[in-house]
Formats: structure tokens, sequence, C-alpha cells
């Protein structure tokens, strides 16, 4: 696949390998059609017709010209101007591959387009070629100049042509033609590499994934690991500081600190693996739809799947925490089956509107605000492109985060239970994407755990772990795990 590949999920090439592929590529092709390169040269230098009956003309086909040059300059004719070549060939290369890798991994992460739709190839591509073109155009002109020059010859090598063509004609020399190329190299890559990706959608419809030999499985969507899995222990009561229990009537903050303990890791399903989700809550069509949409995505109304996938968390909060997994799974099905991201869109545009309507929401209903916050961190945590967060959800995560970290909703046991899961979920993400936010928000958990009232002796051992869990690296120590938790014996 040339270009980022959302459905990779981490296992795509690195950068690096990308620039490496497109300097090889270059090299191979420039050295094996030299030739060819140098006879098209001669020909559009070449003032006469390109015709026999024209007397004048030096050159009047390739067979001709093959011969001619052959005869008159000896098989290294061909291949004259061959070294800039080389390097015109192996800079324009690495350049326009990883530019393209970077402007196509970046419209996937920053906007609501897929990064393998026909438009953003195009552009995309066009756009890596003008970067390509401006790093090397001095390079294509001194192997232009020497793959014109016939016998003898004006330049001797590529510093006398350097030096010869700065000093007689200027700087600017080097930069000859450079808008012409510009206006006719974005369509040709575009169309290059937009061309390249639709053939291959329809070579993948053609003949499915399934049924080429050697064709890669698709990765299954990550899970949950379930309560238990880690250690040989099971969460226990929640002890206080000096072991006093906690003040009691808070089952959700009694639920945080046992999920903490045993907090969910990702894990990738074997190929045999079989993922349920949670839709039992669901009426029987809407349950229809959701399968229907999972197996063939093609065939059901996608923008309404993602409305009922949204309105449905917004209500459920034990859905919310698993929806995101859903999500990613009707993602990769309608990629592979269409490469499309209709789903993806659409799922995108409702949370901006929840997300720009959030006082509102919380306003009205406390539970459907935490359920959001979870839907939103779930997304965010399942959507990842190249093994790293979406771009586009940092900052309406963090502003949620923010928003849980505010005098008010600190003072509400609910809302503090959602922001320590969130950071134990998406916390480490977020600091890698943004470590300056994540500073700020724990300002603002800090200055909260010193409230001086309404904030409860649950709430301050909330706020206190995951502060110490932050300071830690993400973790929790032995020490931690020791005032925080117990355990009971099995």
């Amino acid at each position: 696949m040339v270009g980022y590949d959302p459905t990779t999920d981490g296992r795509s090439i690195s950068k690096i390998e990308v620039a490496v592929a497109g300097s090889v590529s270059g090299l191979v092709t420039r050295a094996l059609i030299s030739p060819l390169d140098v006879i098209k040269i001669r020909f559009q230098l070449q003032i006469e017709r390109l015709s026999r009956r024209d007397p004048g003309a030096k050159y009047h086909s390739i067979l001709q010209a093959t011969r001619q040059i052959l005869r008159e300059e000896g098989p290294t004719a061909f291949w004259k101007g061959h070294i800039p070549a080389q390097l015109l060939s192996v800079g324009y290369g690495a350049v326009q591959f990883l530019s393209f890798e970077l402007l196509t991994e970046l419209v996937h992460r920053a906007t609501a387009h897929d990064a393998r739709e026909f438009s953003v190839h195009f552009v995309c591509g066009g756009l890596s070629a003008c970067m390509a073109t401006l790093t090397v155009h001095p390079v294509d002109v001194l192997r232009t100049r020497f793959a014109a020059q016939g016998e003898p010859r004006v330049y001797r090598t590529l510093r006398d042509a350097v030096v010869t063509m700065h000093r007689t004609e200027g700087p600017s020399v080097f930069y000859k033609g450079l808008t012409p190329t510009l206006i006719a190299i974005f369509p040709y890559a575009g169309f290059q590499f937009s061309c390249y990706s639709f053939l291959k959608s329809a070579s993948d419809w053609v003949v499915p994934a399934s049924g080429k030999q050697n064709g890669a499985a698709l990765q299954r969507p990550v899970g949950l690991r379930p309560a238990g899995a880690a250690g040989g222990g099971r969460p226990g009561l929640l002890q206080g500081p000096g072991s006093q229990p906690a003040e009691g009537g808070a089952l959700h903050g009694l639920g945080v600190l046992l999920v903490l303990s045993v907090f969910p890791a990702r894990m990738v399903m074997g190929e045999s693996g079989r993922e349920e989700y949670k839709i039992q809550s669901f009426d029987a069509d809407t349950q229809q739809l959701l399968k229907t949409a999972l197996k063939d995505p093609g065939a059901v109304d996608l923008d309404r799947v993602a409305n009922v996938i949204v309105d449905h968390s917004l209500q459920d909060c034990v859905f919310s925490k698993e929806a995101g997994r859903m999500c990613y799974a009707i993602i990769q099905a309608e990629s592979t089956q269409a490469g499309q991201s209709v789903f993806r869109r659409g799922l995108l545009n409702r949370l901006q509107q929840e997300y720009q309507a959030r006082e509102q929401l919380r306003a009205r209903s406390l539970q459907a605000w935490v359920c959001y916050v979870t839907f939103i961190c779930n997304i965010f945590d399942y959507l990842r492109v190249n093994n790293m967060p979406m771009m586009a959800l940092v900052n309406p995560v963090y502003d949620c985060l923010f928003r849980l970290a505010q005098p008010d909703s600190l003072s509400t046991e609910e809302e503090v239970d959602c922001l320590v899961l969130q950071l134990h979920r998406v916390g480490e993400q977020l600091e890698k994407m943004n470590g300056q936010r994540m500073d700020e928000l724990f300002v603002l958990i800090r200055d909260g755990f010193l409230l001086p009232r309404g904030l409860s002796s649950l709430a301050q051992l909330l706020l206190l772990e995951v502060i110490e869990f932050r300071a830690a690296g993400w973790t929790t120590t032995p020490a931690a795990h020791k005032y925080y938790y117990s355990e009971l014996p099995d």
C-alpha cells in the first residue's frame, strides 16, 4: 500500500523505510530508463521535425536515434548525466514517498476524511510531488544540461557544471522552468497516486483478501482483559488512609478502584477468536442493524448506525465503555470491504455535535454527560492510526477531562469516578500527544484535592491515587497498590 493505511493498526513500515524504499525505487528506475530519457531530451532540443522528409533533422525515430547516438558517442552516451540523474531520482523518490505518507496520515488523523479516498490521494500526491520537485529541481537542471550536450562536451564534471552555470547565469539558473514543472507535476502525480489507489481498491473488490494466498489476515478489534485476569488475587475492599474504611454509600467510587486494580489491558484476539458485544439492551431490529453493520457495512445506513451507537452510549454507561470496540470493528469492516469511511465520518461528526453542546448535556443529565466522556475516551483509545491516537480527538478529550476537574464536578462522585477511570485508560496516551495540557490538568486536580469542603473522603482518595499513578509513570507501584487496594485470597 502506497501512503498511509489506517487498517494496518501499527503494522505499517516506518517513515525511514518509506524514504529508503522511495530512494531505491528511484535509483533502479533511473538506471533502467536513462537511455530513453537521453533520447527524449535530444528529441525535445531538436528544432527540425522528427521526420525522414526533413533533410536537416538529425533524429527522426527512436530506433534511428539509438543507432546514431551509439555510432557517434558510444554506449556511455545513453547514461550521460547519470550521476546527477541518480541524485535527482534518489532524492525525489525519498521526498515524494515520505511526504505522501506524512500528508495522508495527517489528513486521516486531523480530519474526517479517510487516508485512502481518491481525492485525498490526488491532493496529497500532487503536493508531495511539488515538495520533491522543489527539493531536487537544481539537480534536474544539471541532469538536463548533461544529457543534452553532445561532442565536444561543454561540462566535463558535475562540479564544473555547477561552477560554470553559477558564474555565467547566476543562482537562478538552477530553478529555470520551475513554474511549468510544478503546474505539470501536480495533476500528473495526483492522478498517479489516486488512480493507483482506485485500481488497488478495485482489485481488492474483485479478488477479496480471503482469496489471496499470501494476503495478510485482518487484525481483529482489540478488546478488554476480563477482571481478575492479572495477578492471582482479586480486588478486595477499599482501605482509606490509616486503614480506615472510606465513606460509604459511593458504589461508583468503590467500583472505580476495584476496576483500577486490574485496569483493562489491550489484547489482540486470534483469528479463531470471536467478538461479543453487549447489544442485548437494544430492540430486535436495532440488534439486527448492528450485527449487519459489523458483517456487511455496505448493506445498511451507516450514518444511522453511528447515531444509534452514540444515542445508546449516552443512555447506557455499560455500553459506552465498550462501544469504541464495536465502532472500531465497523470501521475496519467498511474499510476492508469498500475502502470507504462513511461510518467514521458520521461518528466523528456526531461526537463533535455532542462535544459542542457538552455544557447543555451536563446540565440536562449528569449520567448522559458521564456516559459521553466515557464514550469519547473509549473512541479515542480504540481509533488508533499507525499505533497513535487520532489527533483530531486529543483536544476534545482534554476539554472533557478539564471539565471533570472543575470544583463543581469534583464535588460529584460520579464525575470524579469518570475522571480517574479515563485518566487510567488514556492518560498516558494524552500526555504523549500534549504534555503541557496534562500538566495543566493535574494542577486542577491537585487544587481540587486541597478543596476545603465539598469533597468527600472517597473523592479525595481517588484523586490522590491518580496523582500518584501519573507520578509513577502511569503505573501502580507495589507500595501504592498495597496502600489503595487489598486483595482477598481466592
